[in-house]
């Protein structure tokens, strides 16, 4: 196995993000695409496994009709939203039903805009698969996140003022199916939505092929909310901890019979403004470390399950710690400099993930990749110039 490797630097495509800026300030927006372009192009080309590197071949006047059709369309929903209601829900259906074609769309030319070794890639996945996986299961998804609480909430209106033993029961039985069957649907999204992509992966006339299975992604978010309730647990104690060194504490007891403001008077009065500060920054670093684990766990086991044409097999090596310390010096670096530090924080993450990705090319990769440089040309035309809408807005 070979890591790739990454060979920009923070300063190198800072040059190149500040005129990107100056520019699309300049144009109005005009200059995105080729903005874009050139953001992408530097990326791929610092990009490389045993000195071949990437290439993307996509222009800034392709881009530009997706872009103005996008952007016509995000005007249009933002105008009708605000005229009524309905228009609101005319607007959210009208999202819903375009973007898994967007999606499909915008992997297709992606793909067939990159290259590596002068071996173009490609994505054939359908577009009834891009709706179910984009549409269908995360629909399904939300109607239970959004309608399970919504129907407790109706029926508790329905009941009397005091709730029996029955009810609570009832209540706290709905409440642990509800829990179960969103793990399990997050979980079947998550492995449906890989496949998709994945198997939908084409490099040259290779396949890239991988077989996953849900209960390995519910044990992932499991172990993730068991983290999560941990991490909790821990700020929960501190919070404690430092509330009884602010002094005071037991009065706290007795003043969460009080109002808001009588609270409030309490905490000023014992000036714990920082303990405050310190439990929200614990926060904080929780959700990077358990962003971090859950990405970092999902990245090695869908990598370790996918194989390209049956004979190039990969790896990931990204660890927890690895990924949460770079998410949390990144976000100091952006906010520090007030977002000039943009540049280095995401060389700094292309250099880590790059790294800790890797390839076996121990079993014949030149081999394969000089055979699909020999078939390439058979493709012909089917990779050039087409339409297609771009769905990145970020710089």
């Amino acid at each position: 196995m070979k890591p790739l490797d990454f060979g920009g630097s923070g300063f190198e495509y800072f040059k190149i993000w500040i005129v990107n800026i100056l520019l699309i300030l300049i144009t109005l927006g005009v200059y995105y695409p080729w903005a874009k372009v050139r953001n992408q192009r530097y990326f791929y080309a610092n990009t490389t496994l045993e000195g071949r590197n990437f290439e993307y071949h996509a222009t800034g006047k392709q881009l530009l009709m997706g872009y103005i059709i996008a952007m016509v369309f995000l005007m249009v929903v933002s105008i009708v939203q605000n005229v009524s209601p309905i228009g609101a829900l005319g607007a959210f259906l009208g999202l819903s039903i375009i973007i898994p074609w967007v999606v499909w769309r915008s992997l297709a030319f992606s793909m067939r805009m990159s290259s590596f070794s002068n071996v173009r890639f490609r994505f054939v996945g359908d577009l009834k698969g891009a709706y179910i996986n984009f549409m269908l299961l995360p629909g399904l998804l939300l109607l239970c996140i959004y309608g399970g609480p919504s129907l407790v909430l109706l029926w508790l209106i329905t009941l009397p003022t005091s709730i029996g033993m029955e009810e609570g029961l009832l209540i706290a039985t709905f409440a642990f199916v509800l829990i179960v069957l969103m793990v399990y649907l997050f979980a079947f999204l998550k492995n449906k939505n890989t496949h998709y992509m994945v198997n939908g992966y084409r490099f040259g006339q290779g396949q890239f092929s991988t077989l996953l299975e849900t209960q390995k992604f519910v044990k992932i978010l499991l172990k993730t909310l068991g983290l999560a309730v941990l991490i909790l647990m821990s700020i929960a104690i501190l919070t404690v901890f430092m509330m009884v060194l602010a002094g005071g504490f037991p009065s706290l007891l007795n003043i969460f019979s009080q109002d808001a403001s009588d609270i409030l008077a309490w905490l000023l009065r014992h000036n714990i403004e920082g303990a405050l500060g310190l439990v929200y920054i614990a926060f904080l670093m929780a959700t990077f470390i358990l962003v971090a684990y859950f990405q970092s766990q999902v990245r090695q086991y869908v990598f370790a399950n996918t194989v390209l044409n049956g004979k190039v097999n990969f790896s990931s090596s990204l660890t927890t710690i690895s990924l949460a310390w770079l998410m949390m010096s990144n976000f100091l670096l952006v906010l520090v400099t007030l977002g000039l530090g943009t540049p280095w924080a995401k060389v700094r993450r292309a250099k880590l993930i790059l790294k800790n990705t890797l390839v076996d090319v121990e079993h014949g990769i030149d081999g394969f990749i000089t055979q699909q440089q020999d078939k390439q040309s058979a493709l012909g035309e089917q990779i050039g110039d087409a339409f297609d809408v771009d769905i990145g807005i970020g710089v």
